[in-house]
């Protein structure tokens, strides 16, 4: 005789409920971590921060004496998009320690490494000039 129709596992379920439930997740940690990360990335960042965007707005507007050409524009959005993921490293890095999320850490590392780049394209070509 076959069974009657509620004892029949649904196959769209994605795990049978005689399994044991899953761990439940981790907390979230104090919003103070992301509020102390950001506050000391964002005093780490600031002389890079103005420094590139004083940088890119000169790049962009040109001298009274010479002409923008392409090369500085380019450049100047360059700076520009750099000096923004200087500005948001911080605060996503706080805010990846706080909400422990796959997405948030991904942003994160992207931004720090922009930023990374930015710092040191500051240091080799404008504070320490090797040529």
């Amino acid at each position: 005789m076959p069974r009657p129709h509620r004892e029949i596992p649904s196959q769209r379920l994605a795990v049978s409920r005689s399994q044991a439930p899953a761990a439940p997740p981790k907390p979230h940690r104090s919003v103070w971590w992301a509020v102390g990360i950001t506050a000391v990335g964002w005093a780490l960042l600031a002389y890079p921060v103005a420094l590139l965007a004083i940088l890119s707005f000169i790049f962009m507007t040109g001298s009274a004496d010479t002409g923008v050409t392409g090369s500085a524009i380019a450049l100047g959005v360059t700076g520009a998009v750099f000096t923004l993921a200087m500005v948001a490293f911080p605060l996503l890095l706080g805010l990846a320690v706080k909400a422990r999320r796959r997405a948030l850490w991904f942003a994160a590392i992207v931004t720090g490494a922009l930023s990374v780049a930015a710092c040191i394209y500051l240091t080799v070509e404008w504070l320490i000039p090797l040529s």
